[in-house]
């Protein structure tokens, strides 16, 4: 039940962000963008659970400016594609939007259909565009430090005698000089 709550939580303060963000730059923002944003908190759930940025390495070995030169990149790609998908998305949201009229139904309906038929290919950019763009803001874990260090004056590694030199064998098993060796 907590995890459903804090869940819950989360949701609605990013959905609340998520619109107040969009109305400051004057973009449309709706229930109608939900698919967008499918990827991308799937993305973020999946790096969540396995504990670490899943990305490509070439996003994992960009410095800071790099990465704000690219999300600098791509917010403003999005910025710019995002009428062109919401507007045709919002027209058909309105036409086949269901809402709470009539007797007989008591929740509102989402129309889905129309949603990912009004502009699939925008649809798909746009989720790309978004995707990309947290894979680049997202944080660099450095993979060389571990994440527990062992407290200092811990015991000495165990040395590995495959490393140590060779001595000579003083007694080989066959001398050259022996008939049966070729």
């Amino acid at each position: 039940m907590r995890v459903m709550l804090v869940g819950g939580a989360v949701v609605g303060v990013v959905i609340l962000a998520l619109n107040a963000l969009f109305t400051t730059v004057g973009l449309q923002f709706g229930w109608w963008s939900a698919p967008v944003f499918a990827p991308l908190f799937l993305w973020l759930l999946v790096s969540a659970a396995s504990n670490r940025v899943l990305r490509p390495v070439e996003l994992d070995g960009l410095r800071w400016r790099q990465r704000l030169y690219g999300a600098g990149m791509l917010a403003a790609t999005l910025w710019v594609t995002w009428p062109l998908w919401a507007g045709p998305v919002a027209r058909a949201w309105k036409a086949a939007h269901g809402g709470f009229g009539g007797v007989d139904r008591t929740v509102p309906r989402y129309p889905l259909d129309a949603v990912l038929g009004a502009s699939p290919v925008a649809m798909g950019l746009l989720a790309f565009l978004l995707l990309a763009l947290g894979m680049v803001l997202a944080p660099r874990i450095r993979a060389g430090v571990p994440k527990h260090t062992p407290p200092p004056g811990g015991p000495e590694p165990l040395r590995a005698p495959l490393l140590a030199q060779r001595r000579p064998d003083p007694h080989p098993r066959w001398p050259p000089d022996d008939p049966r060796w070729p």
